[in-house]
């Protein structure tokens, strides 16, 4: 078989396939007019798509001061310590929360401490309570409820950054605050 001919084969081999696939997947082809059956109406349309649903309007609008208070803020300490890093944010977070508690009692701060991955799991652990602990001690000095902060230690658990440079293990040394309700 020369190369003339096995051009041609294929030639008329690909024009066969394409005819009988235009064929198949367009009824045109064939001449035969293809009539839809059924048709549909606009009441048949709108019985079977249900209507939207209501959207609801009740979200509960948070006030600037909730805002500031349901975002987290983290107070930092320094090595093995309990002595808070107090900055200017801390402040205005504990000066908004006090007036937010003083008018809604049933509300509570959460204190959530944490540690960098020096040390033992278990020391870290302890650690971390202790830090959660010396907040709520600030926080009770400074004019809040006992009973509206909770505490909880979570030592090395949910670091915001790898514990591999002293700058990242700095933002691990922490106690998280936030309200809660």
């Amino acid at each position: 078989m020369n190369r003339f001919t096995l051009f041609a084969l294929i030639f008329i081999w690909s024009l066969l396939y394409s005819w009988c696939w235009n064929c198949y997947r367009k009824p045109e082809c064939s001449g035969i007019e293809v009539v839809a059956e059924h048709t549909i109406s606009a009441d048949t349309i709108k019985a079977v798509v249900p209507p939207p649903a209501p959207v609801d309007t009740t979200e509960e609008v948070l006030t600037p001061e909730e805002q500031l208070l349901f975002t987290p803020i983290d107070i930092y300490f320094n090595v093995a310590s309990t002595n808070i890093v107090r900055t200017a944010e801390i402040d205005t977070f504990l000066t908004t929360a006090k007036k937010y508690l003083e008018k809604n009692p049933g509300e509570k701060l959460m204190a959530t401490g944490y540690s960098d991955s020096d040390g033992s799991d278990e020391l870290n652990l302890k650690l971390s309570g202790r830090r959660a602990d010396s907040v709520k001690g600030i926080l009770i000095k400074g004019g809040f409820k006992d009973g509206q902060i909770d505490v909880t230690a979570k030592g090395e658990a949910d670091p915001i950054a790898e514990n591999t440079t002293p700058e990242n293990k700095a933002k691990n040394r922490r106690v998280t605050l936030r309200l809660i309700k």
